[in-house]
This record gives C-alpha cells, structure tokens and sequence, in this order.
C-alpha cells in the first residue's frame, strides 16, 4: 500500500512538471459582521422601542473575489457577495423582490491598470458609488441619510459598467442596465410590455488627489412603460482633510417625469454638511446636519421638509474591531414622515419626529 501511495505521488509530481504552466490565479474570502442594540421612538404610543440590530455601522456581507492574470497587464475578475444576519442566522434580504442568497454584487469582468475595468451582472450603479464614497456613516445606521433624503438605485442587475483608471487623481464610471422587473433577482423583461422597465443609464466623474475628493453622480431610471416614466437623480458632494478634521458637503435631487402630463411624484432636493474629528489617537467623532425640501408638498398634504442631525463615535480595538455608537434625530414637517436608513426599518406617521440610538461592534475580515 505504501509503495502505491509513493508511486502515485512521484507520478503527480511528473504530471505537474509536465503540464503547461498557467497564469497565477488568487481567490480571497472577506465580510464584514456588525451586530448592535438599538434604543429608539418611532411613536408616542408605541414608546422606547429596544431591539438587536445588524449593520448598525457597516453593512454585513460575505464575499469571494477572485482573478487570473491574462497576461500584458490584463486580469479576469470575479465577485460574489451575501449578506448574513446574524442576528437571526439568516442570508439574503427580506425586502421584496430581493430575497436571491447573492443579493449584493455579483460580477464577471476584465481589468487592467492602464484603461480600468469593465464588469458584467448585478453592481452598484455609478450614482451610488459617487454619493456612498462621500458618507461619513458608510451608508449604514441610523446615522447615514441615505434613503432619507437621498435616494436612487443601490445596484442595477443585468448591467455592464465601465470604470476608468485614474489620471492624475481624475476617473469616471458609466454604466447601462439592460432591464429589470422589481428587485434585484429577475431577469429584463421580455415582453413589449415589459423590456424597457428597468433600464438604466449612469455616470459618474470624480477627482480625488491628496486630501481634496470631488464627485458627481446621475442616474436615469425606467419604472414604467407606456407611458414611459423616468427617475431622474444628481448628486454633488465633496470632501477635504485638513487632518485635525475632515469636512465633508453635498447636494442631491430626485424627480420623476410624472404620468400623462401630470406634475412628478416625486420632486426633492437636499443637501447636507458634516465633518469626522481624530481624537485619542485613532477614535473618531463624526457629525452631520442634512436639510430635505420635498417640492411635492400641497396645503392638503401640509409642509413635507425635514431635517436631520447625527452624531457618531468610532473606537478601534484593532485594525479589524471597532465599537461604535451614533444617535440620530429627524424633525419631519406636518405632511413628511421620513424614518432612519435600517435592515428592518420602522415606519413613522406625519409630522412624527423620530430617534434612535445604536450601539455595537464590527468585525472585518
């Protein structure tokens, strides 16, 4: 048994030196696991409502990424990435429509270091890499107003997206979505009636050199079809790191083209000043004031404006751990009924004002 073993061996070690020799291929395993608890109001009746949350500071994910080298500074990529909670053990995302295990990227590309990249499947739309690059809560939490007063598509399936590479601190990225039904696990449509929902078109144009970062994102949307209706979303946002602290701005719209002649549904802008302070070393004190003018608002519907303050703490444990804890307050208008960015978001009524506080750990690896 021992020589068979032997001779096998010696006989895959000739095989190996026989074969041809193939680029140099790596695989990487890496996530992100953010557990917390939450003390928030989201009602006079309902009182303090205290609950175990994920993503409190960064959004958990699961990911595999990989490349071959092709050769002449050319790569072939590839990216899978879930979401766990757990909190409950569970993967995925329960929001509808979005309940496919790799909700989050899941890319098949090319790169290389003198013209950038190109990938092909489920991605973040250009909008979304321009307005989350400029996020001092990450896009995650109570603490970031994502989705509050900004928002548009997160990703786009069935999409191609080129990225440049960057010339002398200057890039871009624009992509096209070829169609979708609600949610990220369908396929494009593949009726008269259905090929065009979905459809996306983005760009985004960024400098980022030494302690300044410029970016501008925009989005064009497809939510319905004869006739044909458009969101329509631009962001503007910048940053500069005087050291002792970084101030961070931005600006954002959102409209939609309304339906058979009638004004848009949807008609906001808004805007936002923050800044991240260094203390004690490596901890980090954030803080951010946001402003939401809502032009659909009518005397029946009352003012729909709101605002936002959020105040956040970053401690390090490690270069992995970090213990964080953020409070956020919403002032909503007597017609708005804005709540916090969450995995399980709490709805408010009209004219409520909601709080919440979120304490937690995050682990990357």
């Amino acid at each position: 048994m021992q020589k068979k073993l032997i001779a096998l061996a010696v006989a895959g070690a000739a095989a190996g030196f026989a074969a041809p020799v193939f680029a140099q291929s790596t695989v990487t395993v890496y996530g992100v696991v953010d557990v917390g608890i939450e003390s928030s109001k989201f009602s006079d009746a309902a009182g303090t409502l205290t609950r175990m949350i994920t993503s409190g500071n960064t959004t958990n994910r699961l990911g595999f990424k990989g490349s071959e080298d092709l050769g002449n500074g050319m790569k072939a990529n590839f990216m899978l990435e879930t979401q766990p909670y757990p909190d409950v053990g569970t993967a995925g995302s329960g929001s509808a429509g979005n309940s496919n295990f790799w909700h989050r990227t899941s890319t098949l590309g090319l790169s290389s270091a003198s013209w950038g990249s190109v990938n092909l499947g489920s991605q973040y739309t250009p909008w979304f890499s321009a307005r989350a690059a400029n996020d001092i809560f990450y896009v995650a939490g109570v603490g970031s107003n994502y989705t509050n007063f900004e928002r548009s598509n997160t990703r786009i399936s069935n999409s191609i997206r080129y990225d440049s590479a960057s010339y002398n601190g200057f890039s871009m990225a624009a992509a096209y979505g070829f169609g979708q039904a609600a949610g990220y696990d369908t396929q494009e449509g593949q009726t008269a009636a259905t090929k065009k929902l979905g459809q996306l078109t983005g760009l985004n144009l960024a400098y980022a050199n030494g302690p300044m970062a410029l970016r501008y994102g925009f989005e064009k949307y497809q939510t319905a079809q004869g006739p044909d209706v458009n969101n329509k979303a631009n962001t503007i946002n910048g940053s500069y790191d005087f050291q002792v602290v970084k101030a961070v701005a931005g600006w954002a719209s959102f409209k939609n083209d309304g339906v058979g002649g009638a004004p848009a549904t949807i008609d906001e802008k808004s805007w936002y000043i923050g800044a991240v302070v260094p203390v004690f070393g490596k901890d980090l004190v954030k803080a951010e004031y946001s402003r939401l003018k809502d032009n659909t608002a009518t005397a029946a519907t009352g003012s729909k404006d709101a605002k936002m303050i959020s105040i956040g703490y970053e401690h390090p444990m490690s270069k992995r751990t970090t213990l964080y804890a953020t409070y956020a307050k919403l002032n909503n208008d007597s017609g708005a009924s804005r709540t916090f960015l969450s995995d399980n978001a709490v709805g408010v009524a009209a004219g409520f004002d909601p709080s919440a506080f979120q304490m937690g750990l995050k682990h990357s690896f």
